[in-house]
């Protein structure tokens, strides 16, 4: 089939900055710019609609009460119902291929379209990892899971972003593996020029992740009063959350938007500020920091959890530990540290890593070339 025909479906506005992280609006411009693209519409429903259902989701604690929200698949009966509003207003003609990103909509069926889906996760990698979940009735987790277990399966192909949320795909929902095939993501930065002549003698951290929780912020802090032991003059630079009273040698910046310029010109400075990276996660779908900090030239340093070890090359752009695990996590910080031109050789490989596999022009244009042999 020619890919020429391609209509994007997600969450909220496609082009929007802020949806799906930055991704959505990358993800479409590549899909754009390889010709393949018609459009793309947001499954949302109305905002009373919205209201309702969060009030219907209600659970004492925030996070429970998301995470309800967020597993409701009567949420999901109005994105699928709200999506297919907006696709009625497109020529059917123009269009031969539907891409949903994410399993809150089912789309199979619509005008006899073929249909395919991009992912960061699932529900049942979520489960069953080190970060745990907010306890809610099981029969609704249940029928959560169920409801993307018909989706998976009538869906034409499946695009996960690493090969351990393929292998989920196939373990846990059952689907065929023949018609699931890993792609990989690309970095939400503006084009980034090879960095030339990058020098590793300070030995600046830098932490990128605003669930500074689920994202291993506090491993990484108790990591890091091990490493200030060997190395006083340890810095350790932490964008995403808010402290009121940092620990010494902890510089906390808080929250940075991409959606400004002056947010992403601080962003940026800090990426070429670092010596290394460090985001020992408990879950991480997929890990697009890692990826922005290859960009930058800067070794990281993950969990070898989820696809981490498919991102980090271990004792080559970087290195994985275990989760939870500050003395493994200081040791590699410290080892790293110590050796500038180490730093050096992983930067430099990690930022070819980095062209190959983590832009999004060579993420679509795999996805492209797939949909073209096989659908």
């Amino acid at each position: 089939m020619r890919i020429d025909k391609i209509v994007g479906v997600i969450d909220e506005d496609p082009y929007d900055a802020r949806t799906w992280s930055g991704s959505s609006r990358y993800f479409f411009k590549a899909l754009e710019e390889h010709g393949a693209l018609r459009t793309a519409v947001a499954a949302q429903p109305a905002e009373a609609v919205q209201k309702l259902l969060q009030v219907l989701s209600f659970q004492f604690g925030m996070r429970k009460w998301k995470f309800k929200y967020h597993l409701n698949t009567h949420y999901y009966r109005q994105m699928t119902a709200a999506a297919k509003r907006s696709l009625d207003e497109i020529d059917p003609s123009s269009f031969n291929v539907i891409v949903q990103v994410g399993a809150w909509y089912d789309l199979t069926g619509y005008r006899n379209k073929r249909v395919v889906s991009y992912h960061d996760g699932n529900l049942a990698a979520l489960l069953a990892s080190p970060y745990g979940y907010p306890r809610i009735n099981e029969s609704f987790i249940q029928k959560t899971l169920e409801w993307e277990r018909k989706l998976y399966h009538k869906l034409d192909l499946i695009f996960p972003m690493s090969s351990w949320l393929a292998d989920s795909f196939v373990r846990d929902f059952g689907v065929d593996r023949r018609k699931v095939f890993p792609v990989g993501a690309g970095v939400n930065l503006p084009p980034i020029p090879e960095i030339k002549n990058k020098t590793y003698d300070e030995p600046r951290i830098l932490f990128v992740g605003k669930d500074f929780r689920r994202k291993g912020g506090e491993d990484l802090i108790q990591a890091f009063e091990i490493v200030q032991k060997e190395l006083p003059q340890a810095e350790l630079t932490i964008i995403g959350p808010e402290m009121a009273s940092p620990p010494k040698g902890v510089r906390c910046i808080g929250f940075i938007s991409k959606t400004s310029s002056e947010g992403m010109e601080a962003l940026l400075k800090e990426y070429q500020r670092a010596s290394i990276f460090v985001l020992p996660s408990l879950y991480e779908p997929f890990g697009v920091a890692f990826a922005e900090a290859m960009a930058h030239k800067l070794p990281c340093i993950g969990t070898n959890i989820c696809a981490m070890p498919e991102i980090i090359e271990d004792g080559r752009t970087g290195f994985v530990v275990p989760p939870s695990d500050p003395a493994a996590l200081a040791g590699k910080i410290i080892s790293l540290l110590k050796e500038p031109s180490r730093c050096s050789a992983f930067g430099d490989a990690g930022y070819t890593r980095y062209v190959e596999r983590f832009t999004w022009s060579a993420v679509t244009s795999r996805m492209c070339d797939i949909m073209s042999a096989k659908l």
